[in-house]
C-alpha cells in the first residue's frame, strides 16, 4: 500500500518547503529504496548492463528526477557563494 503525501508547494518561490516537525512523514521505505537504487546506479551503472533503454521506465524516471534535483541543488549552492 502506498501512502499519499500532500506536498506543501510554495506559489511564490516554486520550491517545496517542509516543516522540520513533518519531515518524518516523508521518510518512507519507498524513499530509502529509491535513494539506495539511485546511489547504486551512479556507482556501478545501470542494473541490466545495457544502458538506460533496457531499464524499466520507472527506474529511468527516478534517475532523471534525482539528477535534476542534484543539479538544482548544486546551482542553488553556487549562487549563494
Amino acid at each position: 500500500m502506498t501512502e499519499r503525501i500532500a506536498w506543501p508547494e510554495q506559489k511564490d518561490t516554486g520550491y517545496i518547503r517542509i516543516k522540520r516537525k513533518d519531515i518524518h512523514t516523508y521518510m518512507t521505505d519507498d524513499l530509502f529504496r529509491a535513494v539506495e537504487l539511485y546511489a547504486r546506479i551512479k556507482r556501478y551503472g545501470w542494473p541490466q548492463g545495457r544502458g538506460y533503454l533496457a531499464e524499466p521506465r520507472a527506474v529511468f524516471s527516478l534517475v532523471t528526477l534525482f539528477d535534476g534535483e542534484k543539479d538544482n541543488y548544486q546551482s542553488f549552492t553556487r549562487k549563494k557563494e
